[in-house]
């Protein structure tokens, strides 16, 4: 993936954590096997630790989908402290984001959905409509 890119989807997941209002604590955009395309989190270990931890969910819930005849979607796992880690399946990649204790579950599951689309856009995964599809290609 191009560095520009890189930054795009960067910057989008810093518009994300600015519409959750202080509510996720890390972002991650990655690819399906586990290797992160951007990161916002207080340190790198914990940016590196939530990416292979979700891909590690991620594969395991697949055969889950499997046995029910369906595809995995979303995943919203609750600790016992209140935080939240929301996995959010884009084709061959994913965004995980982690919370604060007892957030606003709605917000933060509205945000990743307004922002599903340009990510695919962005990252080039996935059929987007043409009509969707900026002008500005470069």
């Amino acid at each position: 993936m191009a560095e520009q890119s890189e930054e795009k989807i960067k910057q989008l997941l810093s518009r994300i954590v600015k519409d959750s209002m202080g509510i996720i604590n890390i972002i991650t955009f990655a690819w399906r096997d586990g290797i992160p395309v951007a990161t916002i989190a207080p340190s790198q270990v914990e940016a590196e630790f939530m990416t292979v931890a979700s891909a590690a969910a991620l594969g395991s819930l697949d055969a889950l989908g499997d046995v029910m005849g369906s595809k995995l979607k979303r995943i919203d796992v609750e600790f016992e402290n209140g935080e939240h880690v929301i996995i959010s399946v884009l084709n061959g990649s994913f965004i995980a984001v982690s919370t604060t204790p007892n957030p606003n579950l709605g917000l933060i599951h509205l945000i990743v959905r307004k922002y599903e689309k340009e990510l695919k856009r962005i990252s080039g995964i996935g059929h987007v409509n043409p009509k969707e599809v900026s002008k500005d290609t470069g």
